[in-house]
């Protein structure tokens, strides 16, 4: 399996997921011009994909959901509650529904979708399974739900927000509500809570760390792979994704 991480962070969000000659993207942030841009900027081929998956409808996740399938003539995946509220947003989509908890067959890839705690009616985490192995990507959440603590043992490669360092949040420029609302249960995962459950899902044989959906205003890159290494005690190097360039395409 390969992935790469085409952009992350409160501006939007797109991930890469490939196997076999088959690729999916999670969520889809970016513009159509920008996504073929940051595509063919690390060498992947847009041929290949064969739907979107969107995770909840806030605009950072969908904003370009619209003019890329209707271009790539491809269909969106989603729950139904997220459907009817991207719809006003994104015109007209062909619209595939699952049910969250369902898993979803894509010739070598495998999904299962996995409720997760943030402030929409039906947010959802991702579990992609492959013959090489798993990656799960959970952002957007605002703590650690057990089920992604059960079903994320054992992954080759784990995506997971670090959005946010406390005390940068607390001292930064956000009015009060924002700040309860960014660390309340149904916000976003801080690097101290993060780096706590990447350390409680790490094993040997785990491959990458990417920590993604930092940020701009209540976080920094050095912040976040600092918290991240020390949970970590260094047994792996973490990447972190940024909202501006795609990441490198990991594989395993």
């Amino acid at each position: 399996m390969k992935f790469c991480i085409l952009a992350s962070g409160s501006r939007g969000n797109s991930i890469w997921v490939e196997e076999g000659g088959l690729a999916i993207l999670l969520d889809c942030g970016l513009s159509f011009k920008e996504l073929k841009r940051r595509v063919d900027l690390v060498g992947l081929d847009l041929r290949k994909l064969a739907c979107v998956l969107i995770s909840h409808e806030h605009r950072d996740h969908i904003s370009g959901l619209g003019p890329v399938t209707r271009a790539l003539k491809i269909p969106a995946l989603a729950n139904r509650e997220t459907s009817e509220r991207a719809a006003p947003q994104v015109g007209k989509v062909n619209w595939q529904h699952f049910t969250t908890g369902d898993r979803l067959d894509f010739g070598p890839l495998k999904i299962r979708t996995l409720p997760i705690s943030h402030d929409t009616p039906d947010p959802v985490a991702f579990l992609i399974e492959s013959a090489a192995g798993s990656l799960g990507l959970a952002t957007d959440m605002g703590v650690p739900t057990g089920l992604v603590r059960e079903k994320f043992r054992g992954l080759a490669a784990l995506i997971l927000e670090f959005n946010h360092d406390f005390r940068m949040l607390m001292e930064g420029p956000y009015p009060w509500h924002l700040k309860q609302r960014v660390r309340s249960r149904v916000g976003h995962l801080a690097n101290d809570v993060a780096a706590e459950l990447a350390a409680e899902l790490h094993h040997q044989d785990m491959k990458h760390l990417i920590l993604a959906h930092l940020s701009e205003t209540n976080n920094s890159p050095e912040e976040a792979l600092k918290a991240a290494l020390q949970a970590l005690d260094e047994a792996l190097e973490p990447v972190a994704a940024n909202q501006w360039n795609p990441t490198c395409i990991f594989e395993f």
